[in-house]
């Protein structure tokens, strides 16, 4: 009787629910009921403000759009502006904060640089822009940022014929520096050793632009050794020379370094796609930035172009970056689509010897 006792009791004691040790705190509970109940009074008070917002700001378009239909439209090319504007700020300020520890700019993507190098450079303008339609009645600021928009818009709230209007006007300035660009890299054709392979192809080149002829990307790589010295590196240029350099190429005087190694890497990138996947305009974007003019250009003459650039590009490494640099005067100064804006600005280089 005993051994049936004792033999019963664990399965007695299995039976028995296990203690959990814990002690209710009525006062506990009651401040979590409090706060779930705050949380939930604040989140539909924000979704109220919300729809009172976005109720207002349908209005207030439907308004414009009926009474002042310029106004709408410039108001719509503010409010998709912001948003790439957004994006790309986002991109350019997480870039800032990781090259701080260590990033190299090797690691990020074409679109990545892109974003970066357009905030760098505009920023000048966003914040501007960014205050004044924070303003009450902005809507009345922006017909006089819409009639310039090279001096008061980023590209982000551009339309496309606004855009092509303020890169013909870039074009124009390049094509002026371009001259004086020619005019320095002549000086330092005549300071190198005579009977010189660097010197013969150089001179080539000069002669070339002297008479007007299109310069071919292998007649351009044929000089590589001569930006292969010290002396020619971004660091011993001359500061005339690098801001003439700077200014056909849409850099920053001041970050012109960085800059260039940027424009390096975004080269290299396009170098492995195929141009025939870009569409109109960013073909069109492209072709300005390399200092042509693809509004007197067929696609298929724009794609040309670019196919010719990157077989210079492709060539090109991060001790050849000066170089890269003057592919917008080589390959682009004598290009056919910039004849009636050269004559336009009464431009014709001539060799000074």
């Amino acid at each position: 009787m005993l051994s049936r006792n004792l033999l019963s009791r664990p399965l007695i004691l299995s039976i028995q629910p296990k203690s959990t040790n814990v002690l209710y705190n009525p006062h506990q509970n009651d401040q979590n009921r409090q706060n779930a109940v705050c949380i939930r009074r604040y989140n539909s008070f924000v979704e109220s403000v919300k729809n009172v917002f976005h109720r207002g700001k349908t209005i207030y378009l439907k308004f414009l759009e009926k009474r002042f239909p310029t106004l709408y439209g410039y108001q719509m090319q503010i409010l998709n502006g912001a948003l790439g504007l957004k994006r790309d700020a986002f991109i350019w300020a997480r870039m800032v904060g990781e090259m701080k520890t260590g990033k190299r700019l090797s690691s990020y993507s074409k679109t990545q640089l892109m974003a970066y190098l357009e905030i760098s450079q505009q920023k000048i303008k966003a914040v501007p822009i960014v205050f004044i339609t924070m303003l009450p009645f902005s809507v009345m600021f922006l017909p006089l940022l819409f009639n310039w928009p090279g001096i008061f818009l980023t590209s982000h709230f551009m339309s496309e014929a606004q855009r092509t209007s303020v890169e013909l006007d870039k074009l124009e300035h390049k094509l002026i520096y371009c001259e004086r660009v020619l005019d320095d890299f002549a000086l330092k054709v005549e300071k190198l050793p005579t009977h010189t392979r660097a010197r013969k192809a150089a001179e080539e080149i000069i002669n070339k632009m002297n008479d007007g002829t299109s310069i071919r990307p292998n007649e351009v790589i044929s000089i590589a050794e001569m930006f292969e010295d010290r002396r020619y590196s971004m660091h011993n240029i001359p500061y005339r020379y690098r801001m003439h350099l700077a200014h056909c190429n849409e850099l920053r005087i001041k970050n012109m370094t960085k800059d260039s190694q940027i424009q390096f890497l975004i080269n290299k990138a396009m170098a492995t796609s195929a141009p025939s996947a870009l569409t109109d305009s960013e073909l069109k974007w492209v072709c300005f930035k390399h200092g042509v003019n693809p509004t007197l250009m067929t696609r298929s003459e724009q794609l040309n172009f670019l196919n010719r650039w990157n077989e210079f590009s492709k060539f090109i490494n991060e001790t050849h970056i000066p170089l890269l640099l003057h592919g917008v005067v080589f390959l682009g100064y004598n290009h056919p689509s910039n004849r009636k804006m050269k004559e336009k600005l009464k431009l014709k280089w001539k060799w000074k010897s």
